[in-house]
């Protein structure tokens, strides 16, 4: 894949940000660009920018407590306009009920705790965005082939 992918992360404490922000850079700054929002509205516009121009976000990680949208309840509108995108709920108060919605109703990848641990959360990070590329390298294909069908008259 020539261009960078998008992570992103959203949480309503700037420092919380700001340290997951420096420490996915580190590790994937090569294949990502890394961005951030305050809020489920301001994630919102982010992802609609980024996919009106045919971008495609790989990965989001957000908080669960949250002025306004709570983060399951983002994930949740999220996974109807981007099903394929990988979703990680992190949280430090959430309870079973939250992350069960998120689970079930917003296509939750992961529920991660705070603190997390970085190398954990990196190593779910690289298995979450191989899986989203080999969804879409596999509906490449899938198109492809019904294509190809259609051309030979089946």
């Amino acid at each position: 894949m020539d261009r960078k992918g998008y992570i992103l992360c959203i949480d309503d404490e700037v420092t919380v940000l700001e340290t997951l922000k420096e420490q996915l850079t580190g590790f994937f700054d090569a294949t990502h660009e890394i961005l951030t929002a305050i809020s489920a509205e301001e994630a919102t516009e982010l992802i609609d920018e980024i996919t009106s121009t045919g971008e495609k976000v790989e990965l989001i990680i957000t908080d669960q407590m949250m002025p306004g949208m709570k983060g399951d309840e983002f994930l949740q509108m999220i996974h109807q306009k981007l099903p394929d995108t990988m979703k990680i709920l992190l949280t430090g108060q959430a309870g079973l009920d939250s992350a069960i919605r998120a689970i079930n109703e917003g296509g939750l990848n992961r529920y991660i705790e705070k603190p997390w641990n970085i190398e954990t959360l990196r190593k779910d990070i690289t298995t979450l965005i191989g899986k989203f590329r080999e969804n879409l390298e596999n509906q490449y294909l899938i198109n492809n082939l019904e294509r190809r069908i259609k051309e030979l008259g089946g």
